[in-house]
């Protein structure tokens, strides 16, 4: 049985490979079942794309609404010889970070402690961890902004240590 997601780039990847990969037309219900996912989250995912100009709504005289990829072609797969309408285990799009055992949220805020930014990294958010560097090296030419702010990276970087185990825990549940 296939596990169902309700992660919006989980879908709208999958929806990138429906789209490239098939010539079927593009609805809320054939995202669903491909995805698979809810009908409203495959609605927001389009309606999302919709509102950023990425993709086009269109309503046929009988009220049918599809959504229209602007140059959208068929691309031959890559991996594998024969693409179908099944859609790909959790596992396979994307894991955040492989690692062999969790993240040690106390070990995050360590690193950030000794250098601000660096317990982000070691969580795997490297565009956070450069931005905490920068914006707590710049609090510390008034001192006490600086000192607010390596305390505030420090807490963030366990925060974004338990966020990754939580999304590793749950990409293995989705696997599982």
């Amino acid at each position: 049985m296939r596990q169902r997601t309700d992660n919006p780039d989980v879908i709208e990847h999958r929806l990138l490979e429906l789209v490239y990969s098939t010539d079927v037309p593009i609805t809320p219900m054939a995202l669903a079942y491909y995805a698979p996912c809810s009908l409203e989250d495959a609605e927001k995912v389009l309606d999302r794309l919709v509102a950023r100009d990425r993709i086009q709504l269109e309503v046929a005289d009988d009220g049918t609404m599809t959504y229209v990829f602007p140059n959208r072609h068929k691309l031959t797969p890559r991996e594998r010889p024969q693409l179908s309408l099944t859609p790909l285990r959790p596992e396979v799009l994307a894991t955040p970070v492989v690692r062999e055992r969790p993240a040690s949220p106390l070990l995050a805020a360590g690193l950030s402690l000794l250098i601000p930014g660096a317990g982000q990294l070691y969580a795997g958010s490297a565009l956070s961890a450069i931005l905490w560097f920068l914006l707590v090296s710049a609090g510390y030419t008034l001192i006490l902004p600086g000192v607010i702010l390596h305390l505030f990276c420090i807490a963030a970087a366990a925060g974004a240590a338990r966020r990754l185990n939580y999304s590793m825990a749950r990409l293995q549940i989705e696997a599982g």
